[in-house]
């Protein structure tokens, strides 16, 4: 096994494809978080000069509204984990390369193992690196009065790794599946980036059936960085009101409207807590990897 997974690590570092997907995600990861934690940062400072003009004593400018841009950063990175993870399998069988593996090796199950001990290492180091971009992006483009605190901070950016790790086995398990790496990038590019949001953003709308979008891939895998930053400002919020005493005034109605919509601004409307929404995209995730590693166990090789 050993011998495997060295053999794994100098097929993906003797390459170009790990840093032309890494540098994008890390840019990306500063571009997105820096944009948005200035777009937070000004959505803040009018809320509180609308808030001061009404006479409502709740500082609602003051909670980590940053959070949004930091979670919005780490969701959109995943995409080149994803990416990476989709080549994994489906481009060696695309170039047959793959055949070697499988006929020098003791068994099918032992190469397709290595592989993805290979891939979570890398899907971490993606994570990492993504993690840090976003922190940066945060930190320069965000007003200090919004920024989470460390604890906060350290949560959503820990969720960002975990779906980075997750995402690049969801690709991993897509692309060994369909075979053909131009088809799990068609596929998976199409529903991360336009079928998925759409779909969630449409069912959302409907309010009896706005927690299917949680059940569903995508809206998991953001849930997981979402539900973190949503349950944090709505927390916030409920305190600043509580302190403010005027709780009593707050309407039930004017409570979940708040929750949705710093959920549908952290980009992960209908989600479910961060745990549960975790383990869903874990079972997606459980669901096509497995069934690419068996359909390979027997892909007919020649």
């Amino acid at each position: 096994m050993g011998l495997l997974i060295k053999a794994e690590y100098r097929k993906i570092i003797t390459t170009k494809m790990w840093w032309a997907l890494l540098i994008p995600s890390v840019l990306l990861a500063i571009g997105w978080a820096w944009l948005g934690g200035y777009f937070f940062s000004q959505v803040a400072s009018g809320l509180g000069e609308v808030f001061d003009d009404a006479g409502v004593n709740v500082d609602l400018d003051k909670m980590s509204w940053a959070s949004l841009g930091l979670t919005r950063a780490m969701n959109f990175a995943t995409l080149f984990p994803m990416v990476f993870g989709a080549l994994a399998v489906a481009s060696e069988i695309n170039r047959r390369t793959i055949t070697t593996s499988f006929l020098t090796a003791s068994t099918r199950s032992a190469v397709l193992t290595a592989k993805a001990i290979v891939y979570v290492t890398w899907g971490l180091v993606y994570g990492v690196v993504v993690a840090l971009g976003a922190t940066i992006g945060t930190a320069i483009g965000s007003d200090s009065a919004v920024l989470p605190g460390a604890g906060d901070w350290i949560i959503i950016l820990l969720t960002g790794v975990l779906a980075c790790v997750l995402w690049t086995l969801f690709g991993m398990g897509v692309g060994a599946l369909l075979g053909s790496p131009v088809a799990a990038l068609l596929v998976l590019l199409l529903y991360a980036g336009l079928v998925g949001p759409i779909s969630e953003f449409v069912i959302t709308g409907a309010s009896n059936y706005s927690n299917i979008a949680g059940l569903m891939p995508n809206g998991s895998a953001n849930g997981l960085t979402g539900s973190t930053a949503a349950e944090l400002l709505f927390q916030q919020a409920k305190d600043m009101v509580a302190a403010s005493g005027q709780s009593q005034v707050i309407t039930d109605d004017v409570v979940n409207g708040f929750n949705q919509l710093v959920r549908f601004a952290a980009g992960a409307p209908g989600a479910f807590a961060m745990w549960l929404s975790g383990l869903i995209f874990v079972a997606w995730t459980a669901l096509f990897f497995v069934t690419g590693m068996v359909r390979n166990n027997s892909r007919d090789i020649t």
